[in-house]
């Protein structure tokens, strides 16, 4: 779980969720230095975690702008045999996932 590390939920309902990432989080100083940016698999992994699901497979991950440290991201997600996740941060959206959870 990357909660307390990478970053702290501010609010979370049974299908969506509002965090903040934490700029002072060691993650940022290996990706990449001098421009940080939250790394792909964070943001997986942050999406499992909220859901309380862990990953079987992953397909049609699709990764729209940066999520940069200190940004507001808004997880929302449905299911269908299938998750769908979508993430905005700071109002626009930075990406779109289908994972087949358990």
């Amino acid at each position: 779980m990357l909660e307390g590390d990478l970053y702290e939920v501010l609010e979370k309902t049974d299908v969506a969720a509002l965090v903040r990432t934490l700029p002072g989080s060691s993650i940022y100083g290996a990706h990449f230095p001098g421009y940080s940016i939250t790394p792909g698999v964070g943001l997986v992994q942050m999406a499992l975690d909220l859901m309380g699901k862990e990953l079987v497979s992953a397909k049609d991950i699709k990764f729209v702008q940066p999520v940069f440290p200190g940004a507001l991201v808004r997880f929302e997600w449905t299911e269908d045999g299938a998750v769908h996740v979508f993430l905005e941060a700071d109002g626009s959206l930075c990406a779109k996932m289908n994972l087949l959870c358990r």
